[in-house]
């Protein structure tokens, strides 16, 4: 079959300007370069629903994708909690974006109790721990907790507040992520440092996944912490 010159040329420029709009558009999207230990804890309990689970995965797996992961740049350990903890990854493994969504993908909905208090204690005994390959002997590098959750807990909101200014005053940033349509908005308060308005995501569509001007807003806050 006979393909006209003049119709390759088409297809051939077509094909290319395809290539330059995607590396256009990859280059546009921002990459926080800053060194960074971040723990994301994803709420796996009965009141956050399997859907919403999937959803709080694509948010941090989204997430996870404006840093520049290293074991010199941004560092991501990743756990679930409900009726127990699960981690994840920790700073200590292989430091790539493919290994820290493999692991985020690999987190199961478990469904039952809602153990916030478990997870406070694996994220400041556990994961934010130079045998975990924390750094926590490197000043420059900021330690942050992102929370996505409904905020409702086993414990209660008092317990969340005493646990959160424990974590807060060994420096660690505190984000929190409200995922569905009954949150409970002072827990998930107290799951954020100050000011809480650039340190607090809510979605605003329920079923629906953030998009990605919000998550990108929400990397960008995380990026310019003190």
């Amino acid at each position: 079959m006979r393909v006209s010159l003049r119709r390759m040329t088409i297809l051939t420029n077509s094909f290319a300007m395809v290539i330059l709009f995607t590396i256009a558009s990859a280059a546009d999207q921002f990459k926080c370069h800053n060194k960074v230990d971040m723990v994301i804890l994803l709420d796996g309990s009965g009141s956050v629903t399997a859907d919403q689970f999937k959803i709080a995965k694509k948010f941090a797996a989204d997430l996870v994708k404006h840093f520049d992961i290293s074991k010199v740049r941004t560092n991501v350990a990743v756990a679930s909690y409900s009726q127990y903890v699960k981690t994840g990854r920790t700073f200590h493994d292989d430091a790539s974006q493919e290994a820290i969504l493999k692991a985020i993908d690999g987190i199961h909905y478990e469904g039952a109790a809602s153990r916030l208090d478990l997870a406070f204690g694996l994220v400041q005994f556990g994961l934010f721990d130079g045998k975990q390959g924390a750094r926590i002997s490197d000043k420059s590098v900021k330690k942050v907790a992102v929370f996505v959750t409904d905020g409702y807990s086993t414990r209660g909101v008092e317990f969340t507040r005493q646990s959160a200014d424990s974590l807060i005053e060994k420096g660690v940033n505190l984000f929190s992520v409200g995922i569905t349509d009954h949150i409970d908005k002072d827990e998930l308060n107290e799951l954020a440092s100050t000011p809480r308005k650039s340190h607090q995501l809510i979605i605003d569509t329920l079923g629906k996944f953030f998009t990605k001007e919000q998550v990108e807003r929400f990397a960008k806050e995380i990026c310019k912490i003190d």
